[in-house]
């Protein structure tokens, strides 16, 4: 006999309670800071210029400058990859649900290795060692087909992966798959471009002529480099203003697709050959061709070079403040989650709490980065160990990417399993989220470059961009890409992607449209 699952009974002053701390970091970390860079935006704000002159609108005439040839490549860059993950990564998952479960694991396991290579700031130093010389001529005279080729190149493996698990989740589900299928797509096109427009790693480190180079990077040289703060504001809103857009798009399609990640329950018959040796000749071909655009980065994991003097503060302001940030983040977020999608205070209509949260999505340090340098701490009388510490925190705590994907979590497992006993395998996946946000924190090369007032208290990334604009490119020199992003480190996060992809993942489905029952009690 089966039980038949019977309503919760609902607890909505919990729920909401859950989702307080999240909405006051959103406040704090996305809300307010937008409304002061907008101010900032009105104003002829430079470096330390105590009362700076409102002009209104003048600053958004000037947009050229940050909005050109390089906007355009970025949004090229940012389609591809999506083409990328959606195309061939889907092509993948396709023939691993069709092999079955052995070719499921065949992905999840192969795939870890690019899905774990966070290193952006070691992999864009590695890629301009290799193109040092006569081919960073060549580069310099095409940079945006350099760019292009560079970045796809060295996130192909990447794209391929977070494609082909997001697109096995969906073939899973074996129902509406063209309605899921068109939800991912959407997502991983957004993502995909809000990135690309974020990323500043590779445009620092090969660095081209000014009228083909992205807007992050334009609107960092205009506030540091020129000091013109209220013209970089201007560019930072209209960039802002772009996440936002994508950031509505996902959420609200989201909301009213009504998506949820459920468990897959029933059996499934043993796994193909054929299929499976497809998987394993297809996956196979393109996990080579990812790690081939790694081989830069690759080739210098043991590149050491010289070490700072002050060696364990670059290493503990490397990973340090962003753990506290990923811990404040992803907690606040897993619990705001837990309340709209198990406890669902507002009942079926709980996922409407997301949208508060959607225009700032996609939003990172890049488009707040005149407004977090102008508010960040700076004693007079000299840095310390422990303010340094505390400033080189990231500003903007919750992570509102897990957020939704909690949401989402949430909601499928509570009409299965009742809501507290739902984390068990909720659980492993927000613990990898979260890991997978501390790496990607703790690689950033922009707030570590914003923040770092004393060379003493400098992480490993700003030594390095350091240690490559003094010694010139030079491609015989020696590196730090080895302390980047240690092999421990990256064949850690790799084994924890596969093996939470394995016996967690690989047991859930992304399913939309009305659910099939009501929350369980």
């Amino acid at each position: 006999m089966v039980d038949t699952p019977t309503p919760v009974r609902r607890t909505p002053l919990l729920g909401l309670l859950l989702v307080i701390p999240a909405f006051l970091l959103l406040c704090s970390g996305y809300v307010v800071p937008t409304a002061r860079l907008f101010w900032t935006s009105l104003h002829d704000a430079r470096f330390y210029k105590d009362d700076p002159e409102f002009i209104g609108l003048d600053n958004y005439g000037h947009l050229d400058r940050f909005y050109g040839v390089g906007a355009v490549a970025v949004i090229g860059i940012g389609l591809a990859a999506a083409a990328i993950a959606i195309l061939i990564g889907g092509g993948v998952a396709y023939l691993a649900h069709r092999s079955g479960r052995t070719g499921r694991r065949l992905v999840w396991i192969g795939f870890a290795l690019p899905l774990a290579a966070l290193a952006s700031t070691a992999v864009a130093i590695s890629w301009l060692l290799a193109v040092a010389g006569e081919s960073m001529r060549t580069y310099i005279e095409h940079p945006v087909a350099g760019n292009f080729f560079i970045t796809l190149a060295a996130s192909f493996g990447l794209l391929t992966g977070i494609g082909a698990v997001a697109y096995l989740l969906v073939l899973r589900a074996g129902r509406r798959v063209a309605v899921s299928g068109a939800l991912v797509a959407l997502v991983l096109g957004a993502a995909s471009v809000a990135v690309a427009m974020q990323s500043l790693a590779l445009p620092f480190m090969l660095r081209g002529p000014r009228d083909s180079a992205p807007p992050v990077y334009l609107i960092y040289s205009e506030a540091f480099q020129t000091a013109r703060f209220g013209l970089a504001a201007a560019g930072g809103v209209v960039m802002l203003l772009v996440l936002a857009i994508l950031g509505i798009l996902v959420t609200a399609a989201v909301v009213f697709l009504q998506a949820r990640l459920v468990r897959v329950e029933q059996t499934e018959p043993p796994s193909k050959p054929g299929p499976t040796i497809a998987t394993a000749v297809v996956g196979g071909g393109v996990l080579l061709l990812g790690l081939l655009g790694l081989g830069p980065w690759l080739i210098r994991l043991a590149d050491f070079g010289e070490l700072p003097h002050n060696f364990a503060a670059a290493v503990f302001f490397t990973w340090a403040p962003p753990l506290v940030s990923t811990v404040v983040g992803v907690g606040a977020a897993a619990l705001a989650g837990f309340g709209i999608g198990a406890l669902r205070p507002l009942g079926s209509r709980s996922h409407l709490l997301l949208l508060p949260f959607a225009p700032w999505l996609f939003a990172g340090i890049a488009p707040f980065m005149v407004d977090a340098y102008a508010h960040l701490w700076r004693p007079d009388s000299g840095d310390n160990f422990v303010l340094a510490f505390l400033r080189a925190i990231p500003p903007s705590s919750l992570s509102i990417p897990a957020l939704v994907l909690s949401a989402v979590l949430f909601r499928g497992l509570s009409t299965q399993d009742r809501p507290w006993r739902a984390w068990r395998t909720a659980a492993p996946v927000v613990a990898l989220i979260a890991l997978l946000t501390w790496v990607v924190q703790a690689q950033d090369v922009l707030w570590t470059l914003l923040v770092t007032k004393d060379e003493e208290y400098g992480s490993l990334q700003y030594w390095a961009f350091r240690q490559m604009s003094q010694f010139g490119y030079a491609r015989s020199m020696d590196s730090l890409v080895g302390w980047l992003y240690p092999i421990p480190g990256w064949l850690l996060v790799a084994a924890a992607i596969a093996v939470v992809g394995v016996f967690v993942l690989d047991r859930l489905a992304l399913r939309t449209g009305p659910e099939d029952e009501p929350p369980v009690a």
